[in-house]
C-alpha cells in the first residue's frame, strides 16, 4: 500500500515547493459543541511544513483553537491538479512570536492582494490579531499531473 512507501525526496521536495507558492488554504478546526468548521486563511510556511497564519481575537476559528487544538489544512490547484493536506495541532504563538522570514512572508502574503487586501483588514482596526503556528503531525502530497495508481499520485510525507 502506497502509505508503506518509503519517501521520494523528490516528491517531497515538490509537495513543500507547491506550499511556498501559494498564499491561502482552507483550516479546518472543529467547534467547542464539535462542529466541523473551514475557512479560507492567508498563509506563510517553513522549510519543515509549518503552517503560519494570522486571525483576529474573538473569531470562531480562535474560539475552536482554543477549545480544540487540533486542525487541518489543505492547499489546492485546479488547473495543474495538485493538492497537499496536512493535519497537527495549532498553538498560540502571539506572545513568543518574532521577526524572522516566515512572518515577513506572511505579512507579505496578507498584504498580496492590491484591491482588496486580507479579509482581517475589513474588521475594527482595534481589534487583537493573534499569530498561530499549526506544526503537523501528518501530511499527505496528491500529485494528479501523472501516473494511474494511487502510489502515483498521493504520497505520505513524514511530518518534522
Amino acid at each position: 500500500m502506497y502509505m508503506d512507501m518509503p519517501i521520494d525526496p523528490e516528491k517531497r521536495k515538490a509537495a513543500l515547493a507547491f506550499l511556498k507558492a501559494h498564499r491561502t488554504g482552507v483550516l479546518a478546526t472543529i467547534s467547542p459543541e464539535g462542529a466541523p468548521h473551514t475557512r479560507l486563511v492567508y498563509y506563510a510556511c517553513d522549510d519543515a511544513f509549518i503552517i503560519h497564519f494570522l486571525t483576529l481575537k474573538g473569531t470562531r476559528k480562535a474560539v475552536d483553537l482554543a477549545s480544540h487544538r487540533q486542525a487541518a489544512f489543505t492547499v489546492a490547484a485546479e488547473q495543474v491538479p495538485q493538492a497537499l493536506e496536512l493535519e497537527g495541532t495549532v498553538e498560540d504563538v502571539t506572545e513568543t512570536a518574532t521577526i524572522d522570514s516566515t512572518l515577513s512572508k506572511l505579512t507579505e502574503n496578507w498584504l498580496s492582494n492590491p484591491s482588496y487586501g486580507a479579509p482581517l483588514t475589513r474588521f475594527d482596526a482595534g481589534s487583537i490579531i493573534t499569530y498561530y503556528r499549526l506544526t503537523p503531525t501528518w501530511i499527505r502530497w496528491g500529485d494528479f499531473t501523472s501516473g494511474h495508481k494511487t502510489a502515483d499520485v498521493l504520497t505520505n510525507i513524514s511530518a518534522p
